[in-house]
């Protein structure tokens, strides 16, 4: 404790000390400065002083000019042979402008017209005379009292039209009274200077102050006036020093800037002072170097309480960055960099190193490094004062284990020691995290090659099964090929022993007949039911393999739909009638005409109707046609309505397979099939509803105008060109349709 206060009276002392001999020195140094430093001061003050002065006199006489532009202008409308009246106006506008002091006028010739004030009435003299109009002349004085004025003679012409074009004078006095205020604002507390305004033309002076009083009295002030004024010619403009009566002056001479339009004298302002200008400048300095010195003590002393406060913060910072490095994670070490002697180390740095608070001063930091190369890596940055920023090293603690830590190393310099700043994170957990990790990639790299292996193994034999396949495709492809061209000739052989059979059969039963043989007559309908039957099932069957063949031929023409619906009614009556079924027909009479295969249509309502004859007895079929639109697109749609027996649920998803449900009333099942094939192949689509013992529902919807393509597989004659659509929609498309709730007509 007694130490810390003795370190500090020590700092306060030597503060002291650094700023009480520089000021004692500088007290003596500034006493001792030459005469001729302080006149250079003095000289810069009076020059600005006096270029000001002169810049204020000129704004004087710009003011007074246009005092004088606003009377001649109001004198336009004086009448000069008035003369009563002409003073009157005067005399007013003198009391508008408190610095105007009298105004007088003349004729050209100089004689006295008109007057503001008694016993001016004189005459001009021919010298104050002038030549040109608008001119001014001016001159300036200054009376006992000490008021400057100045004197302005202007030549107008009258504006009266009795004495139009005539000349005469005016005049003008003025007084400055403002200066007086500026002079005395500017002159406070300065060293004693005079100041005069002199014209070397009229051998006039005007004396602006003599403040402060102690510089010259008034009689003093005169006769130096009078002095520069006679020797204002040989005074340059500028600084220069004048000898008057034995007496040493420093003058300064700076012309004033009248305005232009001004003619008349020059004039000059000139500051001058002497040798008691220097002596009271020098008195002044000095007089109050005592309050400097105590005032200069007094912040020295503030400050240092001020840097004492901040000593004791700083201390109290350094509490807390020293509570946060012994808190912080990071083993922290402070050493010499010469012999590894530790500083300063934090807490973290004694667990981590295992090092005891008894062998802190005794242990080499150096000695952590098991590798010599590591060592001698961070020494050499040291030296070269490079930081060292995060360098993997295996380290050796003071215990006697070893653990990887991360170093950082920074060099500092203090009172020409080198010093390094260790900073260590110990990873040993993240060794063994990166070696499990290496260990799994090893084995996650040997599983995917595994793996790798065995997809292309499976890859090479999905692609065996594929060729394979497409072998078996092809094979079975041209299987059904040969297979449809085996059914097509086939049944081209079989129609006509078939046909020769149900005609002579037909011969013989009528022949039968005729003799009144019944039984040879009903053996032979049997034959011929059974030859025609044969037939249907060779027809179907080679309808099938032109299908399964892809080889189809569509015929697009305008099909009237009510035409094909009665022409499928007069082929299937016989076929209904025959189980004493009763026929019914639902549509618009104008349900209009589709373009479309009118032969395939045709023949997928007479597969429909027919099935349905096959499976109804003594009951009701109703064929329904109407007009519908479904997703933009017209289309008509054809319901069989049959009240028969029925298809059982779980036949009604197959029912549309080929050979699927044949019996001796069905035939060879081809009908459903084939009408389904139909149906796509004209952009369309079916679908049966049925419920058993109550009656089934087939429904084709195909499109109005049929817009298939041509392809491998269909082959399209009378194909649609934009000429035979425009015609079709043109005649057919807008055909009126009738409403839903109007009744169709019903044929029976």
């Amino acid at each position: 404790m007694l130490k810390k206060v003795a370190a500090v009276i020590k700092t306060t002392l030597l503060m002291w000390m650094c700023v009480l001999i520089p000021l004692l020195i500088g007290s003596k140094l500034v006493k001792s400065s030459s005469k001729k430093d302080i006149a250079q001061c003095v000289d810069t003050f009076m020059q600005s002083e006096g270029i000001n002065l002169s810049k204020y006199i000129a704004l004087q006489f710009e003011n007074t000019q246009k005092e004088l532009n606003i009377f001649m202008a109001e004198v336009q409308s004086l009448d000069l042979d008035n003369k009563k009246e002409t003073v009157k106006k005067i005399k007013d506008f003198i009391k508008k402008n408190n610095n105007i002091i009298s105004i007088n006028l003349y004729d050209k010739d100089g004689k006295f017209l008109a007057g503001t004030i008694k016993g001016e009435e004189t005459d001009l003299g021919k010298g104050d005379r002038l030549k040109t109009k608008n001119e001014i002349n001016y001159s300036i004085g200054q009376r006992e009292d000490g008021l400057i004025i100045v004197n302005y003679l202007v030549l107008h012409s009258s504006p009266t039209k009795e004495s139009k074009g005539n000349e005469f004078y005016f005049d003008i006095t003025v007084k400055w009274g403002q200066y007086e205020k500026y002079m005395n604002e500017m002159q406070e507390g300065a060293f004693p200077r005079m100041f005069y305004i002199i014209s070397p033309d009229c051998k006039r002076y005007v004396a602006l102050n003599s403040l402060p009083q102690e510089a010259l009295n008034a009689r003093g002030v005169a006769a130096l006036g009078m002095h520069l004024t006679s020797r204002i010619q040989n005074i340059p403009e500028g600084f220069s020093d004048q000898e008057i009566e034995s007496i040493d002056f420093r003058v300064f001479k700076s012309e004033i800037k009248i305005p232009e339009t001004m003619k008349g004298n020059k004039f000059f302002i000139l500051e001058v002072t002497g040798e008691a200008a220097l002596q009271t400048v020098m008195e002044g300095m000095f007089s109050s170097m005592s309050i400097v010195i105590i005032s200069i003590i007094i912040i020295w002393l503030a400050f240092c309480i001020l840097i004492s406060k901040f000593y004791n913060a700083s201390l109290s910072q350094l509490g807390i960055a020293n509570t946060i490095t012994d808190s912080t994670p990071l083993a922290t070490v402070i050493f010499k960099a010469s012999n590894g002697k530790i500083m300063r180390i934090n807490l973290s740095a004694t667990t981590a190193l295992h090092i005891e608070e008894k062998d802190v001063k005794t242990v080499n930091i150096w000695n952590l490094f098991i590798s010599e190369r590591d060592k001698d890596y961070i020494l050499s940055a040291i030296s070269s004062n490079i930081n060292v920023m995060n360098y993997e090293v295996l380290l050796q603690s003071f215990g006697g284990g070893s653990f990887w830590g991360i170093c950082s190393a920074s060099p500092i310099d203090i009172d020409d020691e080198r010093y390094v700043v260790l900073a260590i994170l110990d990873i040993n957990r993240r060794k063994e995290i990166e070696k499990k990790l290496a260990n799994n990639a090893e084995l996650l790299e040997k599983q995917v090659l595994e793996r790798t292996v065995d997809l292309e193994t499976k890859a090479k034999e999905l692609e065996e099964s594929n060729a394979l396949l497409e072998k078996a495709q092809k094979t079975a492809n041209e299987a059904n090929e040969a297979k449809s061209k085996f059914l097509t000739n086939v049944s081209s052989e079989l129609k006509t022993p078939i046909n020769a059979i149900i005609g002579y059969g037909e011969i013989l039963q009528e022949e039968a007949l005729d003799r009144k043989d019944t039984v040879s007559a009903d053996d032979l309908r049997k034959i011929i039911g059974s030859a025609k039957h044969l037939l249907s099932l060779v027809d179907e069957i080679l309808d099938l393999s032109k299908i399964e063949a892809g080889k189809i031929q569509l015929f697009f023409e305008n099909a009237d739909v009510h035409g094909i619906i009665k022409d499928v009614e007069g082929v299937t009556m016989p076929l209904i009638t025959k189980n004493n079924n009763s026929l019914f027909l639902e549509y618009p009479k104008n349900i209009g005409v589709m373009y479309t295969d009118a032969l395939k249509l045709r023949q997928c309502l007479l597969n429909l109707l027919s099935n349905a004859a096959k499976f109804t007895e003594f009951g009701k079929i109703t064929l329904r046609a109407s007009a519908v639109v479904k997703q933009g697109v017209d289309h008509i749609e054809f319901s069989i309505i049959d009240t028969g027996t029925g298809i059982d649920p779980d036949r009604i998803s197959s029912i549309f397979d080929p050979f699927h449900g044949g019996n001796k009333k069905s035939g060879a099942g081809l009908g459903l099939s084939i009408t389904k094939k139909y149906v796509e192949l004209l952009g369309g689509t079916i679908l049966a509803e049925s419920e058993s013992g109550v009656g089934s529902k087939f429904t084709m919807r195909i499109p109005k105008i049929c817009t298939v393509e041509a392809n491998e597989f269909i082959e399209i004659k009378n194909q649609t060109s934009d000429e035979i659509m425009d015609e079709f929609k043109e005649e057919y498309v807008e055909e009126e349709i009738i409403p839903a709730q109007e009744e169709p007509e019903i044929s029976e």
